[in-house]
């Protein structure tokens, strides 16, 4: 294949991901009316919060969501200086369906603290009553203490007959048994197995707290990884045990959009 062909195929991938990108990102004709419907009645104290200090006008009043899309939601009020007004307030990002109303939270629990209103959101509340119950907890969990002094006299004792060569008499058995090269390639295959979990563990986080940040931050990531490195499958299980979980609250959704887990009120909806 020729360079100008490999560049021009390059280009191409690169087109299609974008168009992926923008097809993920738009929202459905469905989306917005319920979006736009619920901002206006539900949440519509919520907005009037974004309004009063985003769009600096604290006297603002009687507001309406005029549109929302993937950029901004668009919102018009009045207020005692004029008759009516109209700004967009737009994403820090482009958001899918699922992260539009998160956004808008953001915003309001934002302008809620710059107007000193100790009150949370109603979207706020809303959105954690529907991560509680569709968003795993990556917090970290130790391995019981029986498993983890276990697991730690274990490596110590295979590290003294592999590296030490006059060992206790108490051990000199261990040797007519095993010779100290054994011992020695036990050593590093467990130290390589520990380390590609950890490597895998490292690589999984990084990935959970790319697209879900909310989920998985920088400490625990490195919490993760350590304890995967120390502990092994009995620390990478716990993990494991969580992400399939995680797979299994996502599969459970109707809908790739935030807005199929809420009731037509606007409320997440209880089991």
């Amino acid at each position: 294949m020729s360079v100008p062909q490999a560049r021009q195929r390059q280009r191409q991938a690169q087109q299609q991901r974008q168009q992926q990108q923008q097809q993920q990102q738009q929202l459905n004709d469905n989306d917005q009316e319920r979006i736009r419907t619920w901002l206006s009645t539900v949440y519509a104290d919520d907005v009037l919060r974004i309004v009063q200090h985003f769009g600096d006008c604290p006297s603002a009043t009687d507001v309406r969501v005029l549109d929302v899309d993937a950029n901004g939601v668009t919102v018009a009020w009045k207020s005692k200086e004029e008759e009516k007004q109209e700004m967009q307030f737009a994403f820090r990002q482009p958001s899918g369906a699922g992260s539009v109303l998160q956004e808008i939270s953001d915003l309001a629990s934002d302008a809620s603290k710059a107007l000193g209103l100790t009150e949370t959101p109603q979207i706020a509340k809303d959105i954690e009553t529907l991560n509680a119950r569709t968003l795993v907890n990556f917090a970290f969990v130790l391995p019981s203490l029986t498993v983890m002094v276990a697991i730690v006299f274990g490596v110590s004792m295979v590290g003294y007959l592999a590296l030490v060569e006059d060992i206790h008499p108490w051990l000199e058995f261990t040797r007519s048994v095993v010779s100290q090269g054994t011992w020695y390639f036990i050593l590093v295959v467990t130290a390589a197995i520990h380390a590609l979990e950890a490597l895998l563990t490292f690589v999984v986080c990084q990935l959970i707290k790319t697209f879900q940040p909310r989920q998985m931050n920088t400490k625990m990531q490195i919490q993760w990884t350590a304890g995967s490195a120390l502990f092994g499958i009995f620390c990478l299980h716990r993990f494991i045990t969580k992400l399939r979980r995680q797979f299994e609250l996502a599969d459970s959704m109707k809908g790739p959009s935030l807005a199929s887990a809420y009731g037509a009120s606007g409320h997440a909806k209880t089991n």
